[in-house]
């Protein structure tokens, strides 16, 4: 299969090449090969690479500079986004979106279904939703994926936390999520775009847990003894409010592609033993 990757210069971008170049034939696009934020420009180069599917995986994934810049976070995740999926459409090839849970406010209080209310609370959320909402109504050959806490690439959440055990650990007590090992999601990715079961899924790794629990888990496992000082998220002064709860459900997966993801707590040891030194 012919694949078109955009966002190569990111971490997702750069785990699905490596995932997927022995078996498929990538077009890896990086800003300067491919620039979202031009319609034209996106329909000339995707028409010119006439690829099989687009795994679009571009846009602003910074949370707090969403939230600090409002236009450039809709230009480069709903706007960029469009301008993908339009090409996608016009050349009648499917594409397949990486989303977040964050599309979702937290009050629920339990795990998402995909088919649950979206509300999101910060700007990164409210653009990825707007992306998916323009996929939706421009066209019906997609794939929707919402992913958690990624984790397993470069310069990721768990390497932050070994290269910096000297310093205090402050972590909010309240948040839950689901967290996502990249080559997890680059898994499902290859599975579900050899089908025609277009729609939207979530994929995570199986059971909610708190951010203060996964970090005391992956110092346990690699062995530091050190104190997490819990706080609530009322005293933790970012600039982009998160939901208290975010956890996904992946149900659909199962039901869909029969595929079941291993549990964070496994995963997370696997990511462990990449950076423990």
């Amino acid at each position: 299969m012919n694949i078109l990757i955009t966002g190569g210069d990111k971490p997702l971008g750069k785990a699905l090449y490596k995932y997927l170049n022995n078996s498929h034939k990538i077009f890896l696009m990086t800003k300067e090969t491919l620039d979202i934020s031009n319609k034209n420009s996106t329909l000339k180069v995707i028409s010119k690479l006439n690829p099989d599917i687009v795994i679009h995986c571009d846009g602003l994934n910074d949370i707090e500079l969403c939230e600090q810049n409002e236009n450039l976070a809709y230009n480069l995740n709903t706007i960029g986004c469009l301008n993908t999926a339009y090409s996608c459409c016009c050349l009648d090839i499917p594409i397949v979106y990486i989303s977040t849970n964050y599309v979702h406010d937290g009050k629920k209080n339990s795990p998402y279904y995909e088919t649950d209310d979206c509300n999101p609370i910060n700007v990164f959320g409210k653009t990825n939703l707007a992306a998916e909402k323009l996929i939706q109504t421009l066209y019906s050959k997609f794939f929707i994926i919402r992913t958690g806490w990624v984790f397993g690439e470069e310069n990721d959440f768990i390497e932050k936390i070994l290269d910096n055990i000297y310093k205090p650990i402050f972590m909010c007590s309240t948040e839950i999520g689901s967290t996502t090992y990249i080559e997890d999601l680059c898994m499902v990715i290859e599975k579900i775009i050899s089908t025609n079961l277009y729609g939207t899924y979530n994929c995570v790794n199986p059971d909610p847990v708190s951010k203060s629990v996964w970090v005391k888990y992956i110092l346990k496992y690699a062995n530091i003894n050190k104190e997490i000082i819990e706080i609530p998220s009322n005293y933790i002064s970012n600039s982009a409010p998160r939901p208290s709860y975010c956890a996904l459900k992946t149900v659909l997966l199962k039901n869909c592609f029969n595929i079941e993801l291993p549990s964070w707590q496994d995963r997370t040891k696997i990511a462990v033993q990449k950076f423990i030194k």
